[in-house]
């Protein structure tokens, strides 16, 4: 009898350690396949924050400011009225710098935790059931450092007309934590901080001294128009 008991009680644990081990595998195997959706979900819904966070900053700041071309750009013309030379106010554009980045960094702050919802279907590896099903939500958490810097074009507009573009280029990096996964995301974009047509006879090239991205440090110097050697 007991011999009997001792059996049933082997055949018990031997049983409950294979549905053990079959329920592991599952959760092993949905793990892989569950893993590469949420990383892709992730970074679309992460790099689309970061983005519309960049565009909606500056909408923001430009329009708070009113920014016109003539309070950050300023001309100089001879008696004759072609241009002699073409200043930046260095002293705005590092405060627009400033305050875009902190109003991106303040958005993505305020909205810290976000949702993604992926349906049942993008789990399986098959196109037909992609963004099929009930969705399955999974919070999300982002936090982010924005690079912002000034750039500077100009384009033949017509005789003795050239249009002058000044450009805001931003760089956003970013972490997000969401369910199994911790990754990092990049984003960039541009936008028009200020344009003019300049009319009349311009110099063959204009010498502007700009800060650096990278270190804050004046002294990336632009030959714009002229020709190297010269």
């Amino acid at each position: 009898m007991a011999k009997n008991v001792k059996k049933s009680v082997i055949t018990a644990l031997r049983a409950w350690l294979c549905l053990l081990l079959s329920i592991l595998l599952v959760l092993g195997l949905s793990y892989f396949k569950i893993l590469p959706v949420i990383k892709r979900y992730a970074e679309s819904v992460a790099e689309t924050v970061m983005l519309n966070s960049a565009n909606e900053a500056i909408v923001s700041v430009l329009q708070s400011d009113g920014i016109t071309y003539d309070e950050i750009a300023k001309l100089s013309r001879a008696e004759d009225g072609s241009v002699q030379s073409l200043e930046i106010d260095v002293y705005k554009i590092n405060n627009f710098k400033s305050r875009i980045s902190n109003e991106i960094s303040n958005i993505i702050a305020n909205r810290e935790e976000f949702k993604l919802k992926i349906p049942v279907g993008s789990f399986f590896d098959t196109p037909y059931t992609s963004g099929i099903g009930p969705k399955i939500p999974f919070n999300m958490q982002l936090t982010s450092t924005a690079f912002v810097d000034f750039t500077h074009e100009f384009k033949a507009a017509g005789i003795n007309q050239t249009l002058h573009l000044i450009h805001i280029k931003i760089k956003i990096r970013g972490s997000f934590i969401t369910a199994w996964y911790t990754g990092s995301v990049a984003a960039e974009t541009t936008a028009i901080a200020a344009q003019t047509v300049i009319v009349g006879a311009t110099p063959d090239a204009f010498t502007n001294v700009i800060e650096d991205i990278n270190d804050n440090t004046a002294g990336l110097i632009n030959d714009y128009g002229a020709l190297a050697g010269e």
